[in-house]
């Protein structure tokens, strides 16, 4: 594998990232926020930013400074400020969580956190973007992955400034008809580029370079990854036109909105027919349990296109909801934990086993995990995801919470294999003896790998 170095922060940013995601699933499954709680209200943004930022911007984080020097053969430009990085965006998550509590009428906290919390974060998201942005500028060719990758970057910028603005009209720092149009019609564009220009255009891109390597399939070229990177931006262009004429007239554009989702749609359909190849021209013919869990995250992304297709014919909020909840859960976080499921222990394999190849036998990347026990736990995660997604279009907050429980203990039991992982505590008996890495923090030393 090129250039496969250890980031020394990216498990930082993983176990940070999970417990956001065990916290959100928490507060879901105690009634917390939506459906329990309107879905403006102050809780239930306090769920959506833990599960947005917490969760899946810092997995995303994390996966791209260890994988994006993978993508473009060059070395992580900037890696000393990947911690600052990190110490920003769980600051001003923080600060914004408390700003969204002042708002719920929390006492002791002032409203003013929340603007000063988006300020924090963008600061945070400016920095990780610029150790992203240069390594894509100094590398020699820009493979297409990581061209997506670019994209999103972009698109968490344009995020940020959106949301920072939507907070300042949330505490009352700006007002006027701005922020009432903004309040009113900004939060689907703040949504569509954190969710499908960040996430979903940078995982899209992640995946095309990581399921083709876990596979030991050739790498995806031709008319069909081009399709799926220009139908994506062109549905981010929409999008930024759209923000565009928002912010000149205090006005939503239907058109441009129109033309976004249909030019979405036709991108995620381009990338799952363009996966379907992936996976048939595989040379490892059994699949390992990561790559078949990723299958599962697919099936979310094509029911979560689904629903947020019904939801805008029909303006019914169930669908909406749950498309997101489903894309969001089902897709993304899916296929974050089916990638987290190969990618803890093969970091994990690096720094420990890596070093002696060629000196004596060594264990296999697979024998740090039991598939057997894992592949249970990820079943009742999507089960769980289609359930919750269920209830939500069908207004069921009791099946809900049943449903988000469940989520939340299949969580925990895949975590608990994250940890045995690190801890080497399924390898064979010969191996019991071997010293085991820090469990999250950076290694003590780097070691680079050819």
């Amino acid at each position: 594998m090129q250039m496969a170095s250890i980031s020394r922060w990216t498990l930082s940013y993983f176990s940070c990232a999970l417990v956001a995601l065990v916290a959100a699933l928490s507060l879901m499954a105690l009634g917390f926020g939506y459906p329990f709680e309107a879905l403006a209200a102050p809780q239930t943004l306090v769920v959506v930013h833990l599960l947005a930022i917490g969760w899946l911007t810092l997995l995303m984080m994390g996966a791209l400074l260890q994988f994006l020097p993978v993508l473009v053969g060059h070395e992580l430009w900037g890696s000393r400020l990947a911690p600052v990085a990190l110490v920003l965006v769980l600051a001003g998550l923080a600060l914004l969580l408390s700003g969204f509590a002042a708002i719920d009428g929390w006492p002791g906290l002032p409203s003013a956190l929340l603007p000063i919390g988006g300020l924090v974060l963008l600061a945070g998201f400016c920095v990780a973007a610029a150790v992203l942005m240069v390594t894509l500028l100094r590398a020699e060719t820009l493979p297409l992955p990581a061209a997506f990758v670019g994209v999103g970057v972009i698109s968490i910028l344009v995020t940020a400034v959106v949301g920072e603005t939507l907070a300042a009209a949330l505490s009352g720092m700006i007002g006027g008809e701005f922020s009432l149009a903004l309040m009113t019609h900004g939060v689907s564009l703040h949504a569509g580029f954190g969710l499908g220009g960040w996430l979903s255009f940078a995982a899209m891109g992640v995946s095309y370079r990581l399921v083709s390597m876990f596979l030991v399939a050739p790498e995806r070229k031709g008319n069909w990854p081009k399709a799926v990177f220009w139908l994506g931006g062109m549905a981010l262009a929409a999008l930024l036109m759209a923000l565009g004429v928002l912010l000149a007239t205090n006005a939503p554009w239907p058109a441009g909105l129109a033309a976004a989702g249909a030019a979405a749609l036709a991108c995620i359909g381009a990338y799952l027919a363009d996966m379907v190849g992936l996976y048939r021209t595989r040379r490892r013919r059994a699949l390992e349990l990561h790559t078949a869990a990723a299958i599962g995250a697919f099936a979310m992304l094509i029911l979560g296109a689904m629903l947020l297709t019904i939801g805008a014919c029909t303006a019914q909020e169930g669908s909406i909801t749950a498309a997101v909840f489903v894309l969001a859960l089902g897709w993304l976080s899916g296929l974050g934990l089916a990638m987290l499921y190969k990618i803890i222990p093969f970091l994990t394999w690096l720094e420990c086993f890596a070093p002696l190849m060629g000196r004596m036998a060594i264990p296999r990347v697979q024998d740090l995990v039991c598939e057997d026990r894992a592949a249970l736990f990820f079943w009742m995660y999507f089960a769980a995801v289609a359930v919750g997604g269920t209830a939500l279009f069908f207004e069921l907050s009791p099946l809900f919470r049943m449903a988000t429980t469940v989520q939340l203990l299949a969580t925990l039991l895949l975590i608990g294999e994250f940890f045995r992982a690190r801890r080497l505590a399924d390898l064979p008996l010969q191996w019991c003896d071997h010293p085991r890495p820090r469990l999250f923090l950076p290694a003590r030393t780097t070691r680079r790998h050819t």
